[in-house]
């Protein structure tokens, strides 16, 4: 069974994929492969092309300044969008046709992207906008207005929580969040021990 972990920037992902990890549950990281395929050829062509040499470093793309325009431009976040989400989703399809059983994709992106045909569930997790707002800010250096940009740039915390199978409620001590993730995965493995007998 392929489940889908997601939820707004900040809201506190990666501390349910940290601890399915510690788990020893299979996680595919959407991010990092976001960040893997910059380092590719034909992408950082396509990149200097659309966003010219101002987001390079040398030979390498500069994500903070690359990620400057594109929070600042909905069109140029399409741009940078048709060119890194076909090669993510490749990515993607590859990894989870690897794994027969239970496998989780942590993607921030997954309903911006139109990726969650890839997955059988999805676990969103929520945290309310005042302590997103403050948790990026403070995680990323951001100011107030930077801050709200980057999360008016993907679809909204409770927008996504409708749009769930299971909502994990992380406005609570990381110890709530882990027992909203472990009655989650008892009902999860239920269903998978269902689906093979």
């Amino acid at each position: 069974m392929k489940i889908a972990i997601t939820g707004s920037i900040a809201c506190g992902k990666s501390t349910v994929t940290k601890y399915l990890l510690k788990k020893k549950y299979v996680v595919i990281d959407a991010d990092k492969i976001g960040h893997d395929i910059l380092l590719d050829f034909k992408v950082k062509e396509e990149i200097r092309n659309i966003f010219s040499e101002k987001v390079f470093d040398g030979k390498e793309i500069n994500r903070k300044k690359l990620g400057e325009i594109v929070f600042n431009s909905k069109e140029k976040l399409a741009l940078l969008n048709k060119i890194s989400h076909p090669r993510i989703r490749e990515i993607i399809i590859e990894k989870l046709s690897k794994e027969n059983d239970l496998v989780f994709l942590d993607m921030a992106l997954l309903f911006e992207a139109n990726f969650f045909d890839l997955v059988d569930k999805i676990i969103v997790v929520h945290l309310d906008y005042d302590k997103q707002l403050e948790r990026l800010m403070t995680r990323n250096s951001l100011t107030r207005k930077e801050a709200e940009k980057r999360i008016s740039s993907q679809l909204s915390s409770d927008h996504k929580k409708n749009l769930a199978d299971f909502v994990i409620d992380n406005n609570g001590s990381i110890k709530e969040t882990e027992e909203q993730v472990d009655y989650i995965l008892k009902i999860i493995e239920g269903e998978v021990d269902d689906i093979k007998n």
